[in-house]
């Protein structure tokens, strides 16, 4: 196991401030107007709404606790692995993991399956029953793994690896969906 990037005993906004300056976000982009999802060389600016903040400022911490990167198979990653442990209410974070699951199925199988099984393992995630704030932000690296039981070894059940299946075919009926309808267009615009 490689030496992780964000020691147990560093603080979550030291740790935050790390990974801000890794991968060139400032201030985690937490006041910008809008947030860009590159595809290939273009971005595509999207709102930076209430939701979309309250989900990415746990995301980010997500990405500190679990080390994956903030790169495309790190965000394929992280997607499984909080699809897989729950987004609870916060349907923005659903919506934005399963674009990620979704380009992962493809390019990054069995990173995203690895991932999603340790999703599953672990106790629960910060979506749930915690508050983005001081007191969070003064804890530990170590002391939110410890208490998520991340990286805990567990062993996956068939209900786990049933869950997994059911996201596939979700993808795999959004795919079928956006064809028909592609297939759809093209037929009508060249009866016109």
């Amino acid at each position: 196991m490689q030496t992780p990037i964000y020691s147990n005993e560093l603080k979550i906004e030291d740790a935050l401030q790390i990974y801000f300056t890794k991968y060139h976000f400032a201030e985690g982009g937490y006041n910008d107007k809008y947030f860009k999802i590159k595809i290939g060389p273009i971005l595509i600016p999207f709102p930076n709404s209430k939701s979309r903040l309250k989900a990415v400022k746990f995301h980010d911490i997500h990405h500190l606790l679990t080390e994956y990167t903030a790169l495309w198979k790190g965000e394929v990653e992280i997607g499984a692995w909080e699809i897989a442990s729950g987004c609870g209410n916060l349907f923005i974070a659903w919506f934005l993991n399963f674009g990620s699951f979704s380009i992962g199925l493809f390019l990054y199988p069995k990173s995203l399956f690895n991932a999603f099984m340790d999703g599953r393992n672990v106790k629960t995630n910060l979506y749930y029953n915690y508050s983005y704030d001081k007191k969070l932000l003064s804890r530990t690296v170590g002391e939110l793994r410890k208490e998520l039981e991340i990286g805990k070894i567990k062993k996956n059940n068939l209900f786990d690896y049933a869950y997994f299946a059911f996201w596939v075919l979700l993808v795999l009926v959004e795919l079928a969906m956006f064809l028909f309808l592609f297939c759809t267009i093209i037929k009508l615009t060249s009866l016109s």
